[in-house]
């Protein structure tokens, strides 16, 4: 199928109003998890779950390992960055293939790369021949497999769906992923402190496995609308970037989620830092960190699927951003363990559903056959985190683990009070 031609910014296909489904006051209890009646949602379900799971085994075990072989902020800022930087310069690439290929091929084979990948580390691990410089290779092999993973995955969720349960899916495929960050990060960092960090990769390797076994099961009847004529890659890329530009709703959908990927996220890697220097806690500290914001986002996501909807989505996305900012603020402030805990749990319940209301509608704006270019730009703007990280790094060695966060987290309030203000095509979504 040819990919048409690309709509103006003032020519949209269709009304604000018209895109997005009737928004009820909320849900009943039955109709919260409405989105697995679905069979192939239900499959996709387990498959993310698992490859949740095995990103957190993969990320706490690289950051642990490179900050135990080097002791740097430095360092583990740039793996972070290598890692990220990579993503971002494929993932256009990613997403003409989503695009122009089966997504559920797409899935299993990245999946299965990043499996092998693992595996090769774990080995060096375990024969005790780990050198700094794997780690730098792995990570980008990692990269690169999530960077085609991730656009065919998200948009797979359109796929498996149908309209009228896609906001719900949405807000479960979100749910499915946070509980990954809930119990992944704890579990993985006592495995760690338990057994070694080869643990977690070769727990890594068994979840990658798992989640290809469940996504060949999803059937090959989908919803995609694959682009079929001779169109070239280099083409379609481009299509998918001017597509993204042209219109501003998309447009500020992907800039406002930049904004957290450049200035907030790369906080992630230095919760290790906390936890060692502020906190002492170690790297069950360290995992616990990492699960907190996780607990919040799951009662976020909850109240979510079951007020069923929500008016001015676009507003409250931005303001939930906003909010998020505000109390990373007050955490990087916190020497208390327990007082730190609850903060990073109240900043997941608003970081959850401004990522859930975001990529709703993306959902519902972009056209089905630009579906996974569009993801896929998105998924560039989460790549950015990798220019973030650096200067975090330089900012905390500099000033401190907490003064160093602290800046980019006011930096990253301010920015989302400017969109809020300027961006008026987001705000009436």
């Amino acid at each position: 199928m040819a990919t048409g031609r690309l709509p103006t910014p003032s020519g949209h296909a269709a009304s604000d109003a018209a895109i997005a489904p009737p928004i009820r006051a909320r849900a009943s209890t039955s109709e919260v998890f409405v989105s697995f009646g679905l069979r192939d949602f239900r499959y996709l379900t387990l498959s993310t779950l698992a490859a949740g799971f095995a990103q957190w085994a993969k990320q706490l075990a690289l950051f642990a390992l490179v900050y135990e072989m080097t002791g740097s902020a430095v360092q583990l800022g740039a793996v972070a960055a290598f890692r990220g930087g990579v993503g971002t310069l494929i993932a256009p690439y990613g997403g003409y293939l989503s695009d122009r290929f089966p997504r559920r091929r797409i899935i299993v084979a990245s999946t299965l790369l990043d499996a092998a990948l693992a595996a090769v580390l774990a080995a060096l691990v375990l024969l005790d021949l780990t050198q700094v410089w794997h780690v730098y290779v792995i990570a980008f092999g990692g990269g690169l497999a999530q960077s085609i993973n991730q656009p065919a995955r998200q948009a797979f969720v359109y796929d498996v769906t149908t309209d009228e349960t896609l906001p719900n899916a949405v807000a479960v495929n979100s749910m499915v992923q946070n509980i990954s960050r809930v119990l992944g990060p704890s579990g993985f960092g006592i495995m760690m402190a338990a057994w070694g960090v080869a643990s977690a990769l070769v727990m890594l390797v068994v979840l990658q496995v798992a989640a290809s076994i469940a996504t060949l099961r999803i059937s090959h009847a989908t919803r995609q609308e694959r682009v079929t004529s001779a169109v070239s890659p280099w083409r379609m890329m481009v299509e998918g970037f001017r597509y993204s530009w042209q219109d501003k709703r998309i447009l500020g959908l992907i800039v406002v989620s930049v904004i957290p990927s450049l200035l907030i996220y790369p906080y992630i890697p230095f919760l290790k830092i906390v936890s060692e220097d502020v906190l002492h806690r170690g790297n069950s500290g360290f995992g616990m960190l990492s699960s907190m914001m996780g607990w919040g986002s799951l009662l976020g996501l909850l109240t979510l699927a079951y007020l069923g909807g929500a008016r001015h989505r676009g507003l409250l996305m931005s303001g939930c951003f906003l909010a998020y900012a505000v109390i990373l603020l007050a955490f990087s402030q916190s020497s208390n363990y327990a007082l730190s805990l609850s903060i990073l749990a109240s900043a997941g319940i608003f970081h959850s559903v401004a990522m859930a209301l975001n990529n709703t509608l993306l959902h519902q704006v972009a056209r089905n056959e630009m579906r996974g270019r569009v993801m896929a730009v998105n998924q560039m703007s989460h790549g950015v985190q990798a220019i973030g990280s650096f200067p975090m790094a330089f900012a905390i060695s500099a000033w401190g683990v907490q003064s160093g966060i602290g800046a980019f987290m006011a930096a990253a309030a301010v920015c989302f009070v400017l969109f809020i203000a300027a961006w008026g095509s987001v705000r009436r979504l």
